[in-house]
């Protein structure tokens, strides 16, 4: 009696979209690894440029999850367990010359559960900071990323929670701390991912900040910067 488990199939993904001469590059994955986890990813650059994504959700239950590259997203949803592979050919739209910043070194702070604010910024969308109640004006969430450098994205992921995004937002920095700018952006969240860009500016602080009153929680699973 033979058995295929998921090792066999994703083999079979593997062979089939991944060209001989492929690389691995890089992409976020925020599953926990074992059983019963989260989503898992793995993606590649063929030799004829287009891309490779192969997602396994780990977990008994559907799980939606998003894809994104170079300002463009889609949202997908995989059965319990279920293995998929997304393939997309190449396209200068999808370069956008965006460079992901190192979390590592980054704080993140917030009068809101100031003690889960750590969780929105530790590469694991199964962990999370929220507002923990209704969204209102005012509350914000702040990241020092170490030292002043170029921003000129700002991505916000809810992880499960597709429905907790900021339902209107503005977003400011600042160099010290202490004074901040006027807001570079604002806008309305929608769907898994809020993405805030915004035209390249020197900064040490990044400062989201609600601006409207909802029902829903924020959540952010997972913050990320790019230059």
């Amino acid at each position: 009696m033979v058995t295929r488990n998921a090792e066999y199939y994703t083999l079979g993904h593997l062979a089939r979209f991944v060209k001989p001469g492929a690389v691995r590059v890089a992409s976020t994955s925020f599953g926990t690894t074992g059983w019963n986890g989260q989503i898992m990813d793995a993606a590649f650059l063929n030799p004829d440029g287009s891309t490779a994504l192969v997602v396994h959700n780990e977990n008994d239950a559907p799980r939606t999850f998003s894809v994104a590259q170079g300002g463009q997203s889609f949202d997908y949803t995989l059965p319990g367990g279920a293995l998929a592979t997304f393939r997309w050919p190449r396209s200068a739209a999808l370069d956008d010359g965006l460079r992901l910043l190192e979390q590592r070194g980054m704080t993140a702070t917030s009068p809101a559960a100031p003690t889960d604010t750590a969780k929105a910024i530790d590469d694991d969308a199964t962990t999370r900071w929220t507002t923990g109640g209704g969204q209102q004006p005012g509350q914000y969430l702040s990241l020092d990323l170490g030292r002043a450098q170029a921003v000129r994205r700002v991505v916000l992921g809810g992880g499960s929670d597709v429905n907790d995004f900021p339902v209107g937002y503005q977003l400011s920095t600042s160099t010290d701390g202490v004074q901040w700018s006027g807001p570079l952006a604002s806008g309305t969240g929608q769907g898994q991912l809020t993405v805030i860009d915004l035209l390249a500016t020197q900064a040490r602080y990044i400062r989201v900040t609600l601006t409207s009153t909802a029902g829903q929680w924020w959540t952010v699973a997972d913050l990320r910067v790019y230059r």
